[in-house]
């Protein structure tokens, strides 16, 4: 079974923050071209109708453990961040639900989670046709009328995608949209289908490998130099990176000094940060034509060429591999060196730090997750703009636990208090006129780099969520024009319809 490994095979996926028809300005009733029938406020009335009637039967029959799931689904607030959820392979019927009273309320229950990702799914599609939808005369006319600074909603389009599986996993329109393929009645990443139709199986601590192999592998043995070895020896044994282990994941082929734990923990880190990614920035993977063919079912999705890691077993072999590379290596727990399209990091006593893997995992899913953007061999900020590369792998830090997934970003997260901080009490912050015509040079020889980056961080926050995300498409196509190299000082505040004095103001009203 495929990843998250050591997830237990649930898929962590963006959820919807903010109401699809206020962020863009959309009626929530009339004559809309191709609008769902249903608005996401009846649905979410219909569906809340069919709790109060399943949480009653559940009193009536005394089915307590059902009713505490049943209740559970309806999520908490989460102004100000981005939900992920985890979604798994398939669902599991929980042990509560035993006899044909409980049962037949759990199929009631995953019906009314049906019926309601059914209608979500349609605005999803809605949404991903919005960057070629002209707005009516009548939403032109409305005096209230305030619409975000581009036309599409390609964020929203994703976020209810997702929204629609964390309803219904099995919903198959939404599954193929978002990549993963069946087997069985389970769904999964190609790469993983690839290697079960070969007979493969994965295991967290060592990775995909055929089965037989495996097996050995789990009984204390270990394969080297051409013959098994007892793992005792195999482990004992110093490496460099360049005789490390190999290990296999969904989407990384990382090369290990450390013991095999480590390295799965490492694996395990980095899909999840790939899931959130994926379904944060999926607007950043899929340019709006492409989103709309894949919700409408039209568009192609195949296997990705593995992405690199290396995991050193201690912070001196990182410093000592990667100091010719770059000389101020000490100074960092982790690096995505792109000329090799390659991330680094190591583990010590207290294992790997989460912070670090998802920084440099976005670095490098930014860097590798668009075939056209990789084929320009740019540099991404070389000239300008480098700050949003590293401002949008800052937004990682924020990523925070749940019961349902994650969060990710919020005044309260990551690097913003920070920034808050430096803010309020006038001891930095840089104009942004001034900080987006900083290229990557400028901007890393600066005397006040961990404050530059502290600011970043906040401006993350602010560009993802200030506002109710009205920002949000702006920021990710000004990203995609800093990674094609074809961004210049002036494209960000374009892309906003704001001046920088204007940003500058309205992220300092949002940190206040």
């Amino acid at each position: 079974m495929s990843g998250p490994r050591g997830g237990g095979g649930p898929r962590a996926l963006l959820g919807v923050v903010g109401c699809l028809l206020a962020a863009t300005g959309w009626p929530a009733s009339g004559a809309a071209r191709d609008m769902p029938a249903r608005s996401l406020a009846t649905l979410a009335e219909e569906y809340a109708a069919a709790e109060k009637d399943l949480l009653r039967r559940c009193t009536i029959d005394g089915h307590e453990n059902l009713a505490a799931i049943i209740a559970a689904w309806k999520l908490p607030p989460a102004e100000g961040r981005q939900v992920v959820f985890m979604i798994p392979a398939a669902i599991d019927t929980p042990p509560c639900v035993d006899g044909d009273s409980a049962r037949s309320i759990w199929n009631d229950f995953l019906a009314a989670r049906r019926a309601r990702a059914a209608g979500t799914f349609e605005h999803a599609v809605f949404a991903a046709a919005a960057f070629d939808r002209k707005p009516t005369r009548e939403e032109l006319a409305r005096p209230d009328r305030d619409p975000p600074p581009l036309a599409r909603a390609s964020c929203e389009a994703v976020a209810l995608l997702y929204r629609t599986l964390h309803d219904d996993p099995g919903h198959e329109r939404a599954r193929i949209a978002g990549g993963w393929v069946r087997r069985g009645d389970r769904w999964e990443w190609p790469e993983a289908a690839r290697r079960l139709d070969k007979g493969e199986a994965y295991a967290a601590d060592f990775g995909w490998m055929p089965t037989s192999r495996l097996d050995r592998y789990r009984a204390g043995e270990r394969y080297a130099f051409g013959r098994w070895l007892k793992a005792a020896a195999d482990d004992a044994r110093p490496r460099e990176a360049k005789d490390g282990r190999q290990y296999n994941g969904d989407h990384w082929e990382i090369v290990s000094t450390a013991v095999p734990k480590a390295t799965g923990e490492l694996a395990t880190a980095l899909e999840n940060t790939r899931l959130v990614w994926l379904q944060v920035f999926g607007a950043f993977a899929w340019e709006p034509a492409d989103l709309q063919k894949r919700l409408a079912g039209r568009g192609r999705v195949g296997s990705q060429t593995p992405h690199s890691a290396i995991l050193c077993r201690s912070r001196e072999q990182y410093v000592d591999e990667l100091r010719k590379l770059e000389p101020r290596i000490a100074i960092t727990a982790g690096l995505y060196w792109q000329p090799t399209r390659t991330l680094w990091c190591f583990t010590e006593a207290a294992g790997l730090e989460p912070v670090t893997v998802r920084h440099e995992g976005f670095h490098q899913l930014f860097a590798e997750s668009r075939d056209d953007l990789v084929r320009l061999r740019a540099e991404p900020g070389r000239n300008s703009g480098f700050w949003a590369v590293e401002a949008a792998a800052l937004y990682a830090e924020s990523i925070a636990a749940a019961d349902y997934g994650w969060t990710i970003g919020g005044r309260d997260a990551g690097r913003v208090p920070a920034a808050r901080k430096l803010l309020m009490e006038d001891t930095f912050s840089l104009p942004l006129a001034d900080l987006v015509a900083l290229g990557r040079d400028a901007f890393q020889a600066s005397d006040r780099l961990a404050d530059l980056y502290d600011q970043c961080g906040g401006l993350a926050d602010f560009f993802m969520n200030g506002a109710g995300g009205r920002y949000r498409e702006s920021f990710i196509v000004y990203l995609v024009r800093v990674y094609s190299g074809t961004a210049d000082p002036d494209t960000l505040a374009r892309l906003c319809r704001r001046s920088f004095a204007e940003l500058d103001a309205e992220y300092r009203e949002y940190l206040r």
